[in-house]
């Protein structure tokens, strides 16, 4: 197991705006699953650095898969969902419904950290204010 400091360390935020897409499969998915497969790990592999991370999801103790999630680095939501369209189980409408959102890495092991310096800097976010306040210099 790696040590980790007990505090985490403040790193930079992603250059890139990142989209949480979450891919619920329909009540046929297991053919299409199987059958896009290798394209599905093609398009993943071929584009892997576009991807925070990416993988499947099952029900809590279950063994079947019941969707996938991916964590996507895009310029914007058109660039995410062009991405995401050459992605043959997209393409193959094996997914009953997928929903994006902007997602913030904040903090774990992933990115190294958090990406805040003190809970005053993110305060006005925390409220549900905007993400960024040029006025104080702060962009977080």
């Amino acid at each position: 197991m790696t040590d980790y400091p007990e505090t985490p360390p403040f790193v930079a935020r992603l250059e890139k705006t990142c989209y949480l897409v979450i891919c619920r499969d329909g009540p046929k998915s297991a053919e299409p699953r199987a059958t896009h497969l290798k394209g599905h790990l093609d398009h993943v592999e071929k584009y892997w650095t576009r991807y925070i991370t990416a993988g499947p999801i099952r029900e809590p103790g279950g063994d079947a898969l019941v969707g996938s999630v991916f964590l996507v680095l895009a310029d914007n939501i058109d660039e995410a969902k062009t991405l995401m369209a050459g992605d043959p189980y997209i393409t193959s409408g094996m997914y009953e419904t997928i929903t994006y959102n902007e997602f913030s890495n904040s903090i774990g092991q992933y990115i190294g950290g958090k990406i805040w310096e003190s809970a005053e800097a993110i305060a006005h976010r925390a409220a549900g204010g905007p993400t960024s306040d040029l006025s104080k210099g702060v962009d977080a």
